[in-house]
């Protein structure tokens, strides 16, 4: 036994060491690993020294990873504490310039990324972008939600983007022209067009304008106008950049003031053809193009990569405090599709825990394999939480310099589940498809499960119960419904080839109290029983 013991700890430390011959010497990677497996994640807790070009120091990092690539419900997604103005608190004036970027701890964030998407579980997250700490909130680079730009951020700062495929960009994100972009209440591209000009006429019968509730001067005559009840409205104090959402309120050819958190959408027989119906809503932001086209969500990193093409940078020489011991946060993408995030203590000299330089954290994350690798937000912000299944909560496997959590402006969090699926679009505006039959024969048996009469050509149905949709593939579904009245109504979708069917009248569902359904069956046994004739 002992020789057993004697071999496991020699495997353990020539796993550890790992040294590197550079134009700066060599690193020494010298810290005992313990590794475990949670809801598929791979963590690593490792604890020693690390030797980086002869200046030795103590350290503590946490790994965890997992390949996105071969796991179809793995996906990591950027959360964040961003709400949209319709979301204001009474009494708090809307101001489009900094939005309402809120600070708050990484377990808010997770569960704010429970709340936005139903069909996903946190596993495991870590801290994102930097961000203005002492004002707004907002994160310094771009921050892409489910393909809205919630924040442009400066040009010259880069980020990695994350696909539905599992893809992991990364790069200086480049922007064509504004677009206005129509969907219906199934998410369902209608069309989209250019948007020539913001708060300022258009200047032909081709453009098409945007105005926004701060406009002071007078709409244009004669022109049509379509006014938008605002979702969301970003704008920049110098009028460069903007983002805009809103659902459908009118049209009309009358001058009118703008009211607050509208936004008025003019031109030249803009409209006509119906695009934007009572039941739409719009986006107009700035289209991304090149190496963030079709990302879904994006967040912002440091100045320098940390590894590139599997070598460490030994040219690094900017980013946050480059050259300085820090604790720090970085990501880490490998060949085979695994993403990684280390996380490495700092600013506690007495515990062992002296945090890294960015050269050192580039050679740690080139020791763990990455092929790429980027430095996010450190210090006090540095923050690694994964899932506890038996305390049915978030363990911080990190120990933060600040002796407490701190509030951050976004994260990544790797999620388990499927994302919301992005619709095909309408393939032409005015819509010819046909529209699909309405569904029929819709009933509850008695174990809760919900049928209904399948349609040929559906490509799945929406069941709304009590004013939430759920989409399924199939024409059954398990209801989990407390006691009393419920509505229920379903749709078929049509998908590409044709239009959705209507919902179904509601559908009353009544589920009683235990003690009421004891004796409604005890009535049955005895109306079974009762003598006939």
């Amino acid at each position: 036994m002992k020789k057993i013991l004697i071999f496991v700890f020699l495997t353990v430390l020539s796993f550890g060491i790992f040294q590197t011959p550079n134009a700066y010497g060599y690193f020494r990677f010298n810290m005992e690993r313990e590794t475990r497996f949670v809801e598929g994640i791979r963590h690593i807790e490792a604890v020693g020294q690390i030797d980086y070009d002869g200046v030795v120091s103590s350290q503590v990092l946490n790994y965890i990873g997992i390949n996105v690539k071969d796991n179809e419900d793995i996906h990591l997604v950027v959360g964040d504490n961003y709400y949209d103005h319709q979301f204001y608190e009474p009494g708090i004036p809307f101001d489009g310039t900094n939005g309402r970027w809120r600070m708050s701890s990484l377990p808010l964030i997770i569960d704010n990324i429970h709340n936005r998407y139903d069909s996903l579980e946190v596993l495991a997250a870590v801290n994102g972008d930097f961000y203005d700490s002492n004002n707004t909130g907002r994160p310094t680079s771009i921050h892409i939600r489910n393909f809205e730009v919630i924040h442009r951020g400066s040009t010259s700062r880069a980020a990695v983007g994350f696909k539905d495929d599992g893809e992991v960009v990364y790069g200086y994100p480049q922007y064509g022209d504004y677009e206005l972009m129509v969907f219906n209440d199934e998410g369902q591209l209608k069309g989209k067009m250019k948007v020539n000009r913001f708060n300022d006429h258009p200047r032909n019968s081709n453009e098409i304008s945007v105005y926004f509730d701060y406009y002071q001067n007078t709409l244009p005559e004669d022109y049509t106008k379509v006014f938008l009840k605002g979702i969301d409205t970003k704008y920049t104090n110098s009028g460069k950049h903007f983002f805009a959402k809103g659902s459908f309120l009118k049209q009309t050819q009358a001058v009118e003031e703008i009211g607050q958190n509208e936004i008025v959408i003019v031109g030249e027989n803009f409209n006509n053809d119906q695009l934007i119906g009572p039941n739409d809503y719009v986006v107009i932001q700035q289209s991304l193009v090149g190496t963030f086209e079709g990302v879904r969500f994006a967040i912002g990193t440091d100045l320098q990569p940390l590894v590139e093409n599997g070598k460490a940078n030994l040219t690094l020489d900017a980013g946050a405090a480059w050259n300085f011991r820090a604790p720090r946060t970085a990501i880490g993408i490998m060949k085979d599709g695994t993403v990684f995030f280390v996380v490495v203590d700092g600013r506690m000299l007495l515990q062992l825990r002296d945090g890294v330089t960015l050269r050192e954290l580039a050679q740690i994350m080139e020791y763990f394999g990455a092929e790429r690798a980027y430095n996010l937000d450190g210090g006090g912000s540095s923050t690694m939480m994964l899932m506890d299944r038996d305390a049915d909560d978030y363990e911080v496997l990190n120990t933060p310099s600040d002796g407490r959590l701190r509030s951050l402006s976004n994260g990544i969090a790797i999620t388990r589940g499927s994302l919301p699926q992005v619709p095909d679009p309408i393939p032409a505006w005015p819509d010819t498809r046909t529209k699909l039959a309405e569904v029929s024969n819709l009933y509850v048996d008695q174990n809760q499960v919900l049928h209904f009469q399948g349609i040929s050509g559906a490509i799945g149905y929406d069941i709304n119960v009590n004013g939430k949709i759920i989409t399924v593939t199939d024409n059954t579904y398990q209801l989990t419904l407390g006691v009393g009245v419920h509505e229920v109504s379903v749709r078929a979708k049509g998908g590409a080839e044709y239009q959705s069917s209507e919902f179904t009248t509601p559908m009353l569902h009544q589920i009683y109290p235990h003690t009421i359904n004891l004796f409604v069956d005890m009535i049955k046994e005895y109306a079974r029983s009762y003598p006939q004739g």
